[in-house]
């Protein structure tokens, strides 16, 4: 489904994940949690979705951190939201990451 709609509202770090895979635009509504760890805990992702300022006061607005929904901006948030699953992909597999960690880890401790 969050391939074929043109804007998706996600909620949960799992549904957040789908969103950013199918790249589309979307909006998450994260969980707000009692210390407002939530907080930082969003800007850091929008920070890494590189999101535009439209896009990042909707999120804020959207999980009550802001003053009032922004028009939203298609185009931007389209391309923003290709741009992250683009970035996601260039990455080198867990796998692949995981060994030249510990080869490298494995040289620097044998020195």
């Amino acid at each position: 489904m969050l391939w074929a709609s043109d804007l998706n509202f996600v909620r949960g770090e799992d549904s957040v994940v789908r969103a950013l895979w199918a790249g589309k635009p979307f909006v998450w509504q994260i969980y707000p949690q009692h210390d407002d760890a939530h907080r930082p805990k969003l800007d850091a992702f929008l920070d890494m979705l590189q999101a535009p300022p439209s896009l990042r006061r909707f999120h804020e607005a959207w999980n009550g951190l802001g003053e009032e929904l922004p028009v939203a901006d298609p185009q931007a948030w389209s391309a923003c939201a290709r741009a992250a699953r683009q970035r996601l992909q260039d990455q080198q597999d867990l796998c692949t990451q995981l060994i030249s960690f510990a080869t490298h880890h494995h040289e620097t401790t044998a020195s």
